[in-house]
């Protein structure tokens, strides 16, 4: 009898794919430059932006540091090969946004709107994510490293090659999301909603247990 041909083990999901960001010299942006609707290898400092109308805009190659857009209108903002650092968005309007090749850290985004949104190799680190407004949107590529998305609004979201290590999803909300790739090994599931958002994700056996009720409820199971 010939050999029996070694068993491969299984493979994880595929990972996002790094962002490339390399930022060129930049010129400190003025106030003028901050409402003049593009910011081109800028550095925005401190910038106080808050209910600012900034529709549209565009940045490219920046990094934005300390800025506060609070209850901004940035619907429609293209954003490329950027860096934002400590900046509050807070209920700010991000809807059809598109995010490439961009790093953001340390930011304060609670209920944020993104709706629509796009990012494509994106990475988010410690960022506060707590109700934000994810729905409809395309994640392609996407690192969310250690962030509070409690209560975050996914619902049918397209969610390719995306991480969640060390993210909290307690309460949020998959229901019609579309995955493919998505790792949520390291990240706390507790009352997640819409378990037919998670065809496509990877989680390992502890999560599992964890989500047996909402599995079982889905499929009509009954726990006694």
């Amino acid at each position: 009898m010939g050999s029996r041909p070694p068993r491969r083990g299984s493979a994880g999901p595929t990972p996002p794919r790094p962002p490339d960001v390399v930022l060129p010299d930049l010129d400190v942006a003025d106030r003028s430059v901050l409402l003049s609707g593009r910011w081109d290898c800028a550095l925005v400092d401190g910038a106080e932006l808050a209910q600012a109308r900034l529709e549209g805009l565009l940045v490219l190659e920046s990094l934005v540091e300390d800025a506060v857009l609070d209850g901004a209108l940035l619907a429609g903002m293209r954003c490329t090969g950027s860096r934002w650092e400590r900046v509050s968005a807070v209920a700010a309007d991000g809807a059809r946004t598109q995010w490439a090749d961009t790093e953001v850290a340390d930011a304060r985004l609670s209920a944020l709107g993104l709706g629509g949104a796009r990012l494509d190799r994106v990475v988010l680190r410690r960022c506060r994510l707590d109700s934000a407004l994810l729905r409809d949107a395309a994640l392609t590529d996407v690192v969310l490293d250690g962030c509070d998305l409690r209560g975050a609004d996914l619902r049918g979201a397209a969610l390719r090659r995306v991480s969640f290590a060390g993210s909290d999803l307690t309460g949020a909300d998959l229901s019609g999301a579309r995955c493919e790739d998505v790792d949520l090994r390291g990240a706390t599931l507790e009352e997640l909603r819409g378990a037919d958002g998670l065809r496509g994700c990877t989680v390992d056996a502890v999560q599992l247990v964890g989500l047996a009720p909402v599995l079982a409820a889905h499929v009509g199971l009954r726990l006694l």
